[in-house]
């Protein structure tokens, strides 16, 4: 049977399955909070209904966010405990931005996901699903590395380190455990019983809502990136096993690969296009709290406090790890694979044009493969606003720059 008849014949049965392993991750935390994409009803009221929870959900982070930095910006005591949390503000604030850039960019990022299941329903063959299910696999290891280490780490922040601190002495002489973001509600007093109890468990809701956010976006970031590269590995393997069933229909196979070549262009730039203000966040955000985490790391070393140095530290780690597979899967789009290779993964595909036996080839198949070394001069990347490229050289300057703010922190604070 012919590779043409091959492609007649082939019909993924299990697009929708594949698709929703995908999304799953970041559908699971994103749909709660209003901001998943797909599936938004377009009568009035479903849209009623998503301003009115969106809205809400805003309102909620501020109330979080807000009376916190009054506090630590008016009333902390000393400016080692203010650099303890400034962190936490740090990331909520990116937690808002994130909310914001979903809905904004709510289009352009539906039509990613919607892409993404019309590609698994009309791969041609059994080998390419193949490889899109492995880079599947690949975008959700990478996921759950991330949710196990944010939500290891904020957890014992939001929960334990609350018990472990110093007790709050109030007016009456007694004491009280401190909330787990210390805050100024200017409009009223928050001491007293229930409210201060309510607030309590409102906080722990109200951040962990927001780490959800953060983790969703970044589950949606990575498995979409992903998807991307398997575009490109795709395009490469039928440009190597182009000329394996001989030269019939060579000028229509050839057509197919520049259309799934474009194909896997335009989805990259969707995705840069949808996202790249969420990829500059990332990457300055990032570079502040995990210069402000290295400072709590090494202040509860001094101090002797272990648990929450180890809490820090996790915090820290996932940090660490979210912005080394931003950057990787930024490098992966451009590259043969996580490692360091010299030609970009979109070059790959002129390079498998450049190898094919083309002199044995009719004159009119050789303008094809022209057409598709010319277009892979100009590899895909992902930008943070336009502004740099992610890479692995990126995470190193990161690595670099928040150890540099760091022991300007320490040097002002000592």
């Amino acid at each position: 049977m012919t590779e043409n008849n091959d492609h007649a014949l082939f019909r993924n049965l299990n697009y929708k399955s594949d698709t929703e392993y995908v999304v799953k991750v970041a559908k699971t935390l994103l749909t709660p909070v209003g901001i998943w994409p797909l599936y938004r009803g377009n009568s009035t009221s479903d849209k009623i209904k998503t301003y009115v929870q969106t809205s809400l959900l805003f309102c909620l982070m501020c109330f979080l966010l807000i009376p916190h930095v009054i506090y630590t910006f008016f009333d902390a005591e000393d400016l080692t405990r203010y650099m303890k949390v400034i962190a936490a503000q740090v990331f909520s604030l990116l937690g808002i931005i994130k909310f914001w850039t979903m809905i904004i960019n709510r289009e352009g990022i539906r039509n990613c996901l919607q892409q993404i299941e019309i590609q698994y329903r009309d791969v041609e063959c059994e080998e390419d699903r193949l490889v899109m299910t492995k880079n599947a696999r690949i975008g959700r290891l990478f996921t759950v590395t991330y949710l196990g280490l944010s939500y290891g780490g904020a957890l014992p922040y939001h929960i334990i380190m609350p018990l472990l601190q110093e007790r709050i002495v109030k007016a009456d002489n007694t004491t009280q455990i401190p909330l787990p973001y210390l805050s100024d509600y200017v409009f009223f007093v928050i001491e007293d019983s229930p409210m201060y109890e309510i607030l309590f468990v409102s906080q722990i809701m109200i951040s962990s809502i927001i780490l959800s956010t953060n983790c969703g976006v970044y589950s949606l970031i990575a498995n979409c990136v992903m998807h991307s590269c398997c575009l490109f590995q795709v395009v490469r393997r039928q440009m190597d096993t182009a000329l394996s069933n001989g030269t019939d229909n060579l000028h229509k196979r050839f057509g197919r690969i520049i259309e799934n070549h474009m194909e896997a262009i335009r989805f990259a730039e969707m995705i840069e296009k949808s996202l790249n203000i969420v990829f500059l966040c990332e990457m300055v955000g990032c570079t502040i709290i995990i210069c402000f985490l290295e400072f709590g790391v090494v202040k509860e070393w001094e101090d002797g406090e272990i648990l929450p140095m180890s809490t820090y530290f996790v915090l820290m780690t996932s940090i660490f790890v979210n912005v080394y597979i931003i950057s990787a899967i930024g490098d992966r789009l451009k590259e043969e694979s996580i490692y360091f290779h010299v030609i970009t993964k979109s070059e790959k595909v002129g390079e498998s044009s450049y190898f094919i036996e083309w002199y044995n080839l009719p004159t009119n198949i050789v303008g094809d493969l022209i057409l598709i070394m010319i277009r892979s001069g100009r590899p895909s990347t992902l930008t943070a606003a336009k502004i740099f490229d992610l890479s692995l050289g990126g995470f190193c300057e990161v690595c670099k720059t928040s150890a540099a703010y760091f022991n300007f922190i320490r040097a002002m604070t000592t």
